[in-house]
């Protein structure tokens, strides 16, 4: 699972735990649907979020207010997934002027060294 996905879980959990306190039906094969799962390192599932099928209470006031939860998780995860790529990217920029930087640390040590060399010629000279 990737950092995102895991945001994005540990998000809509967290949105859910806070905004929805309605205990599941007594068959949830019927009216409910798993959006998300999380599992331990072993495979075991630990948590498992689900929300009411769409076509289900269509017009309860629950069901649109979790829809827009879940609008809200879904643009913070596409925000997440933009962040991660430029910082990415700006990483691998960093990274390459770090290289640049050594490279010209080391040219500038061997001018110096040879300006030694030629200045210590010219006084035995």
């Amino acid at each position: 699972m990737q950092p995102a996905s895991k945001l994005l879980t540990l998000c809509f959990l967290i949105l859910m735990g806070t905004e929805l306190t309605q205990v599941l039906p007594t068959n949830p094969e019927e009216s409910w649907q798993v959006y998300s799962s999380a599992q331990d390192s072993e495979g075991r599932c630990i948590c498992t979020v689900v929300a009411p099928q769409q076509t289900m209470c269509s017009r309860d006031a629950r069901t649109k207010q979790l829809r827009q939860l879940l609008e809200k998780v879904q643009n913070m995860s596409q925000s997440i997934e933009v962040l991660d790529r430029r910082t990415q990217r700006d990483l691998q920029y960093v990274e390459k002027m770090e290289n640049q930087m050594r490279g010209l640390e080391s040219k500038f040590k061997q001018v110096e060294e040879s300006h030694k060399q030629h200045l210590a010629r010219q006084f035995k000279g």
